[in-house]
């Protein structure tokens, strides 16, 4: 890829002007050792819990005492060094968490109910579900793709999102659960350089999203809170592998949309139910002021819509 367009895209990724203060790194409101945010007796389910963003919330989330925290993927190798990773670091900040790991084809729908099945039958009830799988797609028009190939992504950044959260919310009991859907930005940068050439992950994402969006609607956060989020500009070796060579630390922190998602599965992020937030904004801003105010009125604020219409008016 053009480096011009990289490091346009990369910006894209991490520059934002919706709170004063923007974070690259976690901070007082949501660090995972606040007592607010204590995850003490909860058990986490994080897809692709093995790798990238999964791990660096799953690892969040023993940093918050979490009770159990589950990750689960198609690789048993990496799940296996996953899991000793994060038993290391639940030792090292002092808490019990029990770390389960599953390998598990999340668009296997046999493989899925026998994962679900192996929790009920042990008697384990998730109470914070992280929908962390999703697809990228290679630089072609959706013709070019076409439509098995753009259906595969729709299978995996749609269909599997909403057959597990099916799985997660028809658990037995009443106990008020939350859901995290880690989306993405290019939701809502289709034009930006270096996202509209990959129409079918925009497309498919997007669609993801509005899943959730549309699944908060019917479902009050007393029973499901439901909060999507762009986890950042993350460091990984996928960048200098397309050729974006900038130092390591004008990268967000890997530990940022852990901390961020810890926030969101509390009563804290109540506010932002059924919407969807960047990792990197503040959250008090977001609670409080101008902001809070547009999240309360209105109802397509940081919501998937038509840009230039509210409801059937000009916003």
């Amino acid at each position: 890829m053009n480096p011009d367009i990289l490091m346009q895209l990369f910006k894209g990724l991490s520059a934002t002007d919706v709170t004063k203060t923007v974070h690259t790194e976690p901070y007082a409101a949501i660090s995972p050792s606040r007592p607010e945010l204590n995850q003490a007796g909860k058990v986490v389910l994080v897809t692709g819990g093995g790798t990238g963003v999964g791990f660096n919330i799953a690892k969040a989330f023993i940093r918050a005492s979490a009770d159990t925290v589950i990750i689960i993927g198609r690789r048993a190798d990496v799940l296996e060094k996953a899991a000793s990773d994060l038993r290391q670091e639940a030792m090292s900040v002092g808490t019990s968490t029990k770390i389960i790991n599953r390998p598990v084809d999340v668009l296997d729908s046999t493989q899925t109910n026998e994962f679900w099945e192996y929790l009920a039958a042990q008697g384990v009830t998730v109470d914070v579900f992280v929908a962390n799988v999703g697809k990228s797609s290679v630089p072609k028009s959706l013709i070019e793709l076409g439509a098995a190939r753009v259906w595969e992504d729709f299978e995996i950044n749609v269909k599997s999102p909403l057959y597990w959260t099916e799985k997660f919310y028809t658990q037995p009991g009443d106990k008020k659960k939350y859901l995290i859907n880690v989306s993405s930005s290019v939701i809502h940068m289709a034009g930006y350089p270096g996202v509209g050439d990959r129409p079918a992950y925009v497309l498919t994402k997007m669609a993801g999203t509005m899943f959730f969006q549309l699944t908060a609607q019917q479902v009050t956060p007393e029973k499901m809170q439901v909060i999507s989020l762009h986890p950042g500009s993350i460091y990984s070796t996928g960048w200098e592998a397309v050729g974006l060579k900038i130092p390591r630390e004008s990268f967000d922190s890997d530990d940022l949309c852990g901390a961020f998602a810890v926030w969101a599965a509390t009563d804290e992020a109540r506010f932002l139910h059924g919407r969807f937030a960047w990792a990197s904004w503040d959250v008090e801003e977001l609670a409080t002021g101008e902001l809070r105010k547009r999240i309360d009125e209105d109802p397509y604020f940081l919501r998937t819509s038509i840009s230039g219409l509210n409801s059937t008016n000009l916003s």
